[in-house]
Order: C-alpha cells, then sequence, then structure tokens
C-alpha cells in the first residue's frame, strides 16, 4: 500500500539536496562557531553565509538582523516577549498594550497570554465566517500606549492568507512607531515574498516548513529595534540568542531558500494546479463538503474541508489505514483532539468543527496521489455514512 503524505502544512520532508548538505556539513564542520580556531573558523564562515544569504532572500537591509533560533515558536517568542520586556524596562511606569488575531497559531496566542498574565494590557482581534481579518476593529482598538501588532501571513489551518500589507500601512498611518510583526512559518516558501512590498518590523518563520531539517529558525527585525533575550547565556546571535548555534540546521535552511528561490516559478505554478485539481475532484466526487476558511484568498496547497456526517477523528484513523497522511487542525493538536479554535473564531457550529479535516499538499505530491487520495476519501466517507 502506498504512502500519500498531504500535511505538508504540519513539516515537509527534507529535500535531498538539502539533506545532503546537512550530512555533509555534519560530518566535515564539528567545531563550535564560537570557537577561535580553524574548524569554529569553518563553521562560523558557513553561518554567516546563511545569515547573508537569507538577508538576501527576504529583501532585507544589510544591518537589519537576522537571528538564528530553534523554530518558528522560539522566534515568535523572542519578537513577541524580547520586544515588550525592553519596552517595559525602559518605560517602567508605563502599561503596553499589544495586539494580535483570534486565530492565531498557540505560539503567538500563549505568548500574549503569558504576557497577559504579567501585565500587559492585549486585544484579540475577531475575523468573520470566510476568516477575513476585521480591520476596522483592529484599527479602533489602538491605543496611546499600543506598541505592537502583530498578524499572521497566512493561518496554518485553513489557508487563509492575510493582506499584511494593507494591514500594517493602515496600522503605520495611525502611529508609525507602532512595531509590526508577522508570523510567516506557514507564508515563507509557498508564496513570492519580499519585504521590499512589505511594512515589517519584523517577522517570524522555520525550515522545517519548507524542505529544511527541524531545529532551525529565523527572527528578522528591522534595524533600529531593540530587545531584551529570552535565553540567557552566551553571546550568540547578538547576545539575543544564548546557545551554540545549529550550524547543519542552519546551512541547511538557507540551502532550502536557495532551492525554492530559483525552481520558485515552476514550483508555485505546480502547487495551484494540483491544489486547484484536489479541490475540483473532492467537490465533484462527493456532497456534503464545506470549505473551512476564505475561498478564494489561501495558499493554493491547503484544502480545509467539513464533511457532514462524519467524525474528523474517525475519518483520520480510516484515512490513515488507507496510506493517507492528513491533520484535523493544527500539528500542535496532533494525536489530541480539541476544538479549533480557528474554526471557532469562524462561528462555524460544533458538528461542522468536529468534522473538519486539512490536506497540504506539496513538492512531491502527484496526480497519482491526489486521485488515489480523492478516491480513499470518497470511499471511506460513503462507507462512514453508511454506518450512522
Amino acid at each position: 500500500m502506498p504512502r500519500i503524505y498531504l500535511d505538508y502544512n504540519a513539516t515537509t520532508p527534507v529535500d535531498p539536496s538539502v539533506l545532503k548538505e546537512v550530512c555533509s556539513i555534519l560530518k566535515n564542520y564539528p567545531g563550535n562557531p564560537s570557537s577561535v580556531y580553524e574548524e569554529g573558523r569553518s563553521a562560523r564562515i558557513l553561518i554567516e553565509d546563511s545569515r547573508q544569504f537569507i538577508r538576501s532572500f527576504l529583501g532585507a537591509n544589510q544591518k537589519d538582523g537576522i537571528i538564528f533560533t530553534s523554530s518558528g515558536s522560539e522566534s515568535i517568542n523572542l519578537a513577541l516577549i524580547g520586544t515588550v520586556n525592553f519596552y517595559r524596562r525602559q518605560n517602567k511606569k508605563s502599561i503596553p498594550h499589544i495586539i494580535t488575531t483570534a486565530v492565531e497559531h498557540p505560539a503567538v496566542l500563549n505568548a500574549f497570554k503569558f504576557l497577559e498574565n504579567s501585565g500587559v494590557e492585549t486585544t484579540y482581534i475577531r475575523i468573520n465566517n470566510s476568516g477575513e481579518l476585521m480591520l476596522d476593529e483592529l484599527l479602533l482598538s489602538i491605543k496611546k500606549n499600543t506598541i505592537l501588532v502583530s498578524v499572521m501571513g497566512a493561518n496554518n489551518e485553513t489557508g487563509t492568507i492575510f493582506p499584511i500589507r494593507r494591514i500594517f500601512e493602515q496600522v503605520k498611518k495611525i502611529n508609525e512607531n507602532i512595531i509590526a510583526h508577522s508570523d510567516l512559518v506557514q507564508f515563507i516558501g509557498k508564496v513570492d515574498f519580499s519585504l521590499k512590498d512589505f511594512p515589517l518590523d519584523m517577522l517570524s518563520f522555520s525550515g522545517h516548513k519548507f524542505y529544511a531539517p527541524k531545529g532551525a529558525g529565523v527572527l528578522y527585525f528591522k534595524k533600529g529595534l531593540h530587545l531584551d533575550p529570552i535565553i540567557h547565556g552566551g553571546h550568540q546571535e547578538r547576545g539575543l540568542r544564548a546557545g551554540t548555534e545549529n550550524t547543519a540546521g542552519i546551512a541547511g535552511m538557507a540551502k532550502a531558500l536557495e532551492i525554492f528561490e530559483k525552481n520558485k516559478e515552476q514550483e508555485l505554478k505546480k502547487i495551484s494546479s494540483y491544489g486547484s485539481m484536489f479541490f475540483d475532484m473532492l467537490f465533484s466526487s462527493l456532497e456534503g463538503i464545506r470549505l473551512n476558511g476564505h475561498p478564494v484568498n489561501r495558499l493554493k496547497n491547503t484544502i480545509n474541508i467539513s464533511i457532514d456526517g462524519v467524525k474528523s477523528e474517525t475519518l483520520l484513523f480510516n484515512l490513515d489505514l488507507c496510506g493517507i497522511s492528513a491533520s484535523a487542525g493544527s500539528a500542535c493538536n496532533a494525536g489530541k483532539f480539541v476544538k479549533s479554535h480557528v474554526l471557532e473564531a469562524h462561528g462555524y457550529d460544533r458538528s461542522r468543527i468536529e468534522s473538519s479535516i486539512r490536506f497540504s499538499i506539496g513538492r512531491w505530491t502527484t496526480e497519482a496521489d491526489i486521485e488515489y487520495a480523492v478516491n480513499a476519501i470518497k470511499k471511506t466517507t460513503l462507507k462512514l455514512r453508511s454506518m450512522t
């Protein structure tokens, strides 16, 4: 039985060229990048070359900061908590106010909750039932003490894309000193992106979402911004992220972005075509399917649907027996079926949420995979419906 992997939003397999690069680095670059002898200097050169490539890939300026972390979650926490902690240290008598959306990744929402519990004022902006952010509500929520707004580029569960350029242009018109942060974990490597087109002060992403190994992430911040570290120790990464750098993971992440940049036009075209094919075949094969999230403004690789009369937990189990890997929502909830805060924020009823399932395609998805998956979804759904 073939295994059909349809959960690229959770994580991506490592690209063979990236794997080869990482294995070579693990073998040939054993030094600590902070050491002054040859092995350390060689590792340091690899890291700095990777930093420079990523800076160029993002369209960042030479003096902007690129900090390497262990993950997207760590990058997000450093951005949010690091910014607030610095502000509070400099403005001891002022209570900062920060804004985000109700459908962010748990890394953002739980960082906000952590800050909220420490006395920071927080606001969570709603969305409508199509997944669109209520921009007017966001703009009206800005106060004199608002120091940061964080809005994701694309939702990890539904794939809905937020118009972050328009959002932050409007925010900056009200107060240009508000720090604009975006979680781009599901964005980088899936869309054509350049900082030249987006008024962002900080962004976070992770290598394992675009065919690099797990264990390497990035925080970008604009020149002039100040953060306090959240991990204390040595002076690595401008003193903002203590700990010996993951040389192989960092270089592998840069290699993965290099591959994407080289094949971007062809890959994005393929993903768009296959995503449309998957969508059309699913909706023509089965009745009682509803698309979750925005019908147009969404990642082309992501399809989040609710199938009437079938619980997602049961469907996922049966699809796994058919050799298909999919998800009931965020990967952080894998193995634990809890109500999706994202779909709940859309205003969907309990039945629709409990029957939701996410499919996400990627670089190695084939037409045969899609045909097999749609056929298996149809047969499994009809079988489960007949049993109930």
